[in-house]
């Protein structure tokens, strides 16, 4: 039998997953992808684009085999061929939306005749290094995703904070509940944030430095449609105006207060507070 009446400080053990930060794994992920697949679209030339599975088809083909098949594109001239370089070829788009590849004009100048496609039979290591030093300039393949790793984790890094304050927020709410109803104890930003209302407000003089420097906090938003009783705020006191009597009239002097404190005669029934002039009855007769 229970005897203890108020709730429990924890409902037991619930699966708490950390959500956000899971959220912030999966974001980081996207961005890391679409930032390389911009700089692959943008950034890259046309033969990095073309020779990107050969390039790292050679590199992880090399740890099971030595050799393997490949298709290069080649400037045939009239003293023999070469491999093609980004200042020999364009990318076209053919009648039939086939992307290839036509000699520019410089290349033609300089005695290119055509552009064939050659396919044979190489070394895995040696492809990889031939590609590397013509066509990415000595780049590893984590050289060339190098800008997008670093922009994901830097997203990551930047999130992991409040990802891990949401997380924690979360968990803490699911392990011991959290309140339904009733008064929020909060400080101003939060009830300025919570409202959203920029008219009238009781200025806050109690802030912090930074608060005052870069003027934030300036004033407690007041909403004319919510009921008073919903705001709960401390004033000081005002201090009261000493009181003055008034100058009797046809003297330069003023009216003293008397010492000696006077009673008020009660009021009779019927009268309603209000000084009323006196007529006094005149000696003459009517109809005399």
């Amino acid at each position: 039998m229970r005897t203890k009446w108020d709730r429990a400080k924890s409902v037991g053990k619930p699966s708490i997953q950390p959500v956000y930060t899971y959220a912030l794994v999966l974001v980081s992920f996207m961005a890391t992808l679409g930032i390389q697949g911009f700089r692959y679209k943008r950034v890259w030339t046309p033969l990095q684009r073309h020779y990107f599975p050969a390039y790292l088809g050679s590199q992880m083909a090399g740890v099971v085999r030595d050799n393997g098949w490949y298709t290069l594109l080649q400037v045939l001239t009239r003293k023999g061929s070469r491999l093609a370089l980004d200042s020999d070829v364009v990318p076209v788009v053919t009648g039939s939306g086939e992307s290839t590849f036509t000699p520019t004009k410089e290349a033609l100048n300089h005695g290119a005749l055509r552009l064939e496609s050659h396919r044979g039979y190489y070394n895995n290591a040696e492809m990889h290094a031939y590609l590397g030093n013509l066509i990415y300039q000595n780049q590893p393949l984590t050289g060339l995703a190098r800008p997008a790793l670093w922009a994901g984790l830097i997203l990551f890094f930047a999130g992991l904070l409040p990802a891990t304050y949401l997380d924690h927020k979360r968990s803490s709410a699911r392990r011991y509940g959290r309140r339904l109803t009733g008064p929020d104890l909060m400080n101003v930003a939060q009830f300025n944030r919570r409202n959203r209302f920029r008219g009238t407000g009781l200025v806050n003089e109690h802030r912090t430095m930074l608060n005052w420097v870069l003027g934030l906090k300036k004033k407690l938003a007041v909403p004319l449609n919510k009921d008073n009783s919903s705001v709960l705020s401390t004033a000081k006191a005002l201090p009261q105006e000493p009181f003055h009597t008034a100058a009797a009239v046809g003297t330069d002097k003023t009216l003293q207060p008397s010492s000696t404190p006077q009673r008020q005669s009660p009021l009779e029934p019927g009268h309603n507070g209000e000084r009323e002039h006196a007529v006094k009855p005149t000696a003459r007769r009517f109809f005399e």
